[in-house]
């Protein structure tokens, strides 16, 4: 866990080094129709983008959330002790990423560069990832004919607790993993409820299956 916080944590540093846009205990807002450039870093604010915005740059914040409003395009999202919130029509031309936290895209969602957790859900609603989902201990949802082109990945912990933990991901509405789902951590109990159309094209390993 440490290693990934650290791995998280770099970019914005080297951010302050190459001067890109960083602000300490503060909040960044972008209003609504805005474009910027650079990447927008953040320890202890958050980071707040309006409707049909556009940022050239990656999005980061330490100990804050992250909302991008309708209809705007962004790249990177990376949040360590904070949410990620995507309102609808939203194009993500990178990737997204969080450690202790949720992340939540309403309908219209596209991510490019797919979507990872440490200890954080993923709820997606009508939402396209043209890559993988990964968590290593977060609920996966996938409602309203989402479209995961990648696989669903619950990778193997880091830490040294050998104690069984519980996950639940849960694909309905006609939604669809197009790849496989994979559990590749031996102590994680992984039930996989599939209801109203929801289903994996792929294989699905170690995982408990539950159709609905």
């Amino acid at each position: 866990m440490k290693s990934l916080r650290i791995f998280f944590v770099l970019p914005i540093v080297a951010g302050c080094i190459l001067g890109c846009n960083l602000s300490i205990n503060k909040t960044i807002t972008i209003a609504d129709g805005e474009s910027v450039r650079g990447s927008q870093n953040t320890v202890n604010g958050n980071i707040l983008i309006g409707s049909n915005c556009e940022v050239n740059g990656d999005c980061r914040s330490v100990n804050g959330v992250i909302e991008v409003g309708s209809n705007s395009k962004v790249k990177d999202l990376q949040t360590v002790n904070g949410r990620i919130t995507i309102e609808g029509e939203v194009t993500v031309r990178g990737k997204i990423e969080s450690v202790n936290g949720p992340v939540v895209c309403d309908p219209g969602v596209e991510i490019y560069g797919g979507v990872a957790t440490v200890n954080g859900s993923i709820d997606l609603e009508n939402t396209v990832v043209r890559s993988d989902i990964t968590t290593y201990n977060g609920d996966i949802k996938l409602l309203r004919r989402s479209v995961v082109q990648g696989d669903i990945i619950v990778k193997r912990s880091k830490g040294n607790s050998h104690r069984r933990r519980r996950l639940k991901i849960e694909i309905a509405e006609e939604s669809v993993v197009e790849g496989n789902l994979i559990v590749k951590d031996k102590y994680m109990d992984v039930k996989v409820i599939l209801s109203e159309g929801g289903k994996v094209n792929g294989r699905i390993r170690n995982a408990e299956v539950i159709e609905g």
